[in-house]
């Protein structure tokens, strides 16, 4: 639950409202949940961060007593959409008007937030159940979506709905839970040219806009990279202070202006006059900006441009050191080859899982492509632009592999670097970290990982200072992890946290029907043409392949070697590989098969398997070789069991079917079937 967001509001209406909002910024990368304060709510001492709607000591009561005190509890700063205070602006200044809510506090919260928004021309005065409409000269009153006391009919009400939720409680959050750069920068800019937008409808000024407004300009100085926002007629409308500081440090008025005063203009002029603009690399002061823009539109009109600059000097001199470490990810979902079923559901899951800002954790066999997969999947996220950090944890000793994880001070021990040394989670900060072989680290590692997963906290080696770090954990194992639980071998609260988002890749023998393309792929990279002939082909489809991907990258390479002939025959395999196919297909067969009807059973699931596709009982019964053999699915369900106890076949869950096993090929090869 550590991921876990938790909102608790008085009422479900509000509370409902808010959830929207929240999960339209945090998910898929944290879990929101949310309760009313008359619900039951259940321990969530572990949850990562509570928001309540007011400042109710009844409220904070309540969540506190449901969380421990290491989790923060933040009162929502909320703010008011600018459609629905442009009623307020009407109303002559000076008046009376009555702010109604469902307690003395949260009415006085409305009227702070008001002020707060600088619409401060009206006399507000808090109104909740159990006031009176005592004074005859009211006319207006300001509700939230439902009036809180009865209303006489002579009152004029203005409806201010429910309140947004600040973008700066949302990003502060976002920040410590590991919510990416990318998302926050993508939901700033729409944020931006929402209003930008909503502005431009209500036909307001844009000096009235940042009065109604005070929330839109004070977001731009939450963003840390320079922001400009220019109507269609080139005017700039918004401007944050480091965008001011870049362009034009001396001037004193700017919105309202020609962006053409801003320095190095010429270089803008492009992003905010042309539509559909690419991110341009510019030079601004000795340093470079990577520019983009994105076009502010109601339907089919077009309403001005923002453009955001991302100085990326420090970002490339970083990049360029982790290249040279090998801190990159070098693969993508392209370079995993094979088109069967099990490896393209197992991409396509990849992908989904990828988007996500979770921990995962890939299960396989040595040999089958971890790694590869790890890589493929920051390539695929949006944290593809960081650093992707891998580390083998099986290659290392305990004391090594801390130092390497977690780094270390200065001095922390005979031999350290001058100066300490950053841990790899440090250096993935912003990108991705592969824990290799994760299943083999000791108990005390396994600890301090823990807590670097739960906290997203490190501590060097010798060190007493806290570090924040924002990576995205990708593990990887061969061991049974559930297993090891239950052997005591491995933290069952340590698995949890890393077994998110799960993924089995899946072996070899599961995607036979691969072998072919990955030969091929892997004389492709070399340069090599040859083919095998079939005798060969049949031997190593026919190969159980322990060693996976990684065994048949070695067969191949053997082969071509020795090879000098343009087609690959069987004396050109290793003697060791030779001997053990030949080995297992030797074994006595001491099961005897009834008749060739059995052998049609096992010949059709022999295809299946050729083809590492799934197949149930009805699909079998109805497939034309068994149909004109006379199997009916009841007849062909009983011999399945018995063929499934002589150990020829294998049933599996609905989903896996019936499959031929080992034993099942050898007796087709006896039999002369294959």
């Amino acid at each position: 639950m550590s991921n876990t967001i938790v909102l608790i509001a008085k009422g479900t209406d509000t509370l409902d409202f808010l959830l929207k909002e929240l999960r339209a910024y945090f998910e898929p990368y944290c879990r929101v949940i949310g309760y009313a304060s008359h619900d039951h709510i259940p321990d969530l001492s572990s949850a990562a961060h509570v928001f309540i709607t007011t400042k109710s000591p009844e409220l904070y009561t309540i969540a506190r007593q449901a969380v421990s005190d290491a989790v923060p509890i933040t009162v929502l700063n909320r703010f008011f959409e600018l459609r629905k205070i442009k009623a307020l602006m009407q109303i002559p200044p000076g008046t009376t008007v009555p702010v109604m809510n469902n307690s003395p506090v949260t009415s006085q919260e409305v009227i702070h937030n008001l002020l707060e928004a600088n619409v401060d021309h009206l006399n507000y005065i808090p109104f909740h159940p159990g006031c009176t409409f005592d004074d005859a000269n009211i006319q207006y009153a300001i509700i939230m979506s439902v009036p809180d006391v009865p209303l006489p009919p002579h009152i004029e009400v203005i409806d201010l709905g429910f309140r947004k939720i600040s973008i700066h409680d949302l990003i502060d959050t976002g920040r410590k839970v590991g919510v990416p750069i990318e998302w926050e920068r993508e939901y700033l800019s729409k944020f931006i040219a929402e209003m930008s937008e909503l502005a431009k409808m209500l036909g307001t000024s844009y000096t009235e806009v940042q009065k109604l407004n005070s929330q839109l300009q004070s977001t731009f100085q939450a963003v840390k990279d320079p922001v400009i926002a220019c109507n269609e007629q080139g005017m700039i409308t918004f401007i944050n202070d480091v965008a001011v500081d870049l362009f034009c440090p001396h001037e004193s008025t700017i919105i309202g202006r020609p962006y053409t005063l801003l320095k190095e203009h010429d270089l803008l002029r492009p992003f905010f006059e042309h539509e559909g603009q690419e991110d341009t690399l510019v030079t601004i002061d000795h340093k470079q900006f990577i520019v983009s823009s994105q076009s502010i539109r109601r339907r089919h009109q077009h309403l001005g441009f923002v453009c955001t600059l991302k100085d990326v000097t420090e970002i490339q001199q970083l990049r360029t050191q982790l290249t040279l470490r090998g801190h990159t990810a070098t693969y993508s979902f392209a370079d995993i080859k094979g088109k069967s079923e099990r490896l393209v559901q197992t991409i396509d899951l990849s992908k989904k899982m990828a988007k996500n800002n979770q921990t995962i954790l890939l299960l396989g066999e040595n040999g089958t492509g971890k790694e590869l997969f790890a890589h493929a999947i920051h390539q695929h996220s949006l944290r593809k632009n960081g650093p992707f950090v891998a580390i083998n944890c099986a290659s290392l000793p305990e004391n090594l592999l801390e130092s390497e994880l977690f780094g270390y001070e200065d001095g922390a021990f005979t031999g350290a670097r001058k100066g300490g040394k950053p841990g790899v989670f440090e250096q993935a900060d912003g990108g991705t970290i592969f824990l290799d072989e994760v299943g083999d680290i000791s108990p005390a590692i396994q600890v301090k990982l823990l807590r670097v997963l739960q906290e997203k906290q490190v501590i060097r080696v010798g060190g007493t200072g806290i570090l924040s770090v924002d990576c995205r954990v990708v593990a990887a194992t061969n061991r049974n992890l559930e297993d090891a639980v239950a052997q005591g071998q491995f933290r069952e609260d340590l698995f949890y946290r890393l077994a998110v988002l799960p993924i089995e890749i899946p072996s070899l023998r599961e995607r036979i029907s691969d072998l072919p393309l990955l030969i091929e792929d892997h004389l492709e990279k070399q340069g090599i043409r040859k083919s095998w002939s079939p005798d060969v082909m049949e031997l190593l489809l026919s190969h159980d392949w322990q060693g996976n991907i990684r065994e048949l990258k070695n067969v191949v390479d053997y082969a071509i070697t020795v090879s000098e002939q343009p087609v690959i025959s069987i004396q050109d395999l290793p003697k060791r590989f030779i001997d053990r196919v030949f080995r297992e297909s030797a074994r006595d067969i001491t099961v005897p098969v009834e008749d060739d009807r059995d052998l049609d059973i096992l010949s059709c699931l022999y295809q299946y398997y050729s083809a590492n596709k799934p197949v149930g009982r009805y699909q079998l019964a109805h497939s034309p070789a068994l149909q004109s053999a006379g199997w009916t699915e009841s007849a062909l369900r009983n011999k399945l069991k018995l063929l499934e106890k002589q150990g020829l076949v294998r049933s599996g869950t609905t989903r896996q079917g019936t499959s031929i096993t080992r034993e099942g090929i050898d007796v087709l090869r006896q039999s002369g079937r294959i």
